[in-house]
């Protein structure tokens, strides 16, 4: 009968005790990673990303908005030359809150921006900007308030799969 109140007694505050979340509204928190490139050889991109939490959505999650950059060296193996690809723009991520932990956050989003890239000619350069679009899931560990891990898969951009350090303020 000890065991049977202990083990309801564990259950019921297991489900009425609420861990802080990893992301809240009001939070601000920036990545810091590399890219594994979709095309254009094996070198690498580097991205970096920023966003606050803005829009809690009850129970479920929460809305974030932020933006995000990266950059790639390319070089096509037929010349041998590289290419330089910036992208920068504003994303959007909902944050899924399920898990009701202060270590995990999951989410997923889109994004948008402009790509500029330097295209070599002979004896100069010249750029091409278009606009690009990105959707992605992701999701971080962290271990405390200011620091943790992400990882990001996703298309649009020119990586992936993204993964590097997490920083929150």
């Amino acid at each position: 009968m000890k065991k049977l109140l202990l083990v309801s007694l564990v259950v019921v505050l297991g489900f009425t005790v609420n861990a802080q979340n990893v992301f809240n509204k009001g939070d601000v928190l920036f990545n810091a990673g590399i890219g594994l490139p979709v095309s254009l050889g094996f070198i690498p991109t580097l991205n970096f990303s920023g966003e606050v939490g803005v829009i809690p959505t009850g129970d479920v999650g929460i809305v974030s908005f932020g933006g995000m950059t990266e950059f790639q060296l390319a070089v096509y193996s037929w010349d041998n030359k590289a290419r330089p690809y910036f992208i920068i723009g504003p994303r959007a991520a909902w944050h899924l809150q399920v898990f009701n932990s202060d270590v995990w956050d999951v989410y997923a989003g889109v994004g948008t921006g402009i790509a500029f890239r330097a295209e070599p000619y002979e004896t100069y350069y010249s750029s091409n900007v278009t606009a690009y679009g990105e959707g992605f899931v992701g999701g971080r560990m962290m271990f405390n308030k200011g620091f943790g891990l992400f990882a990001e898969m996703g298309g649009g951009s020119r990586s992936f799969l993204k993964f590097g350090l997490t920083f929150g303020f």
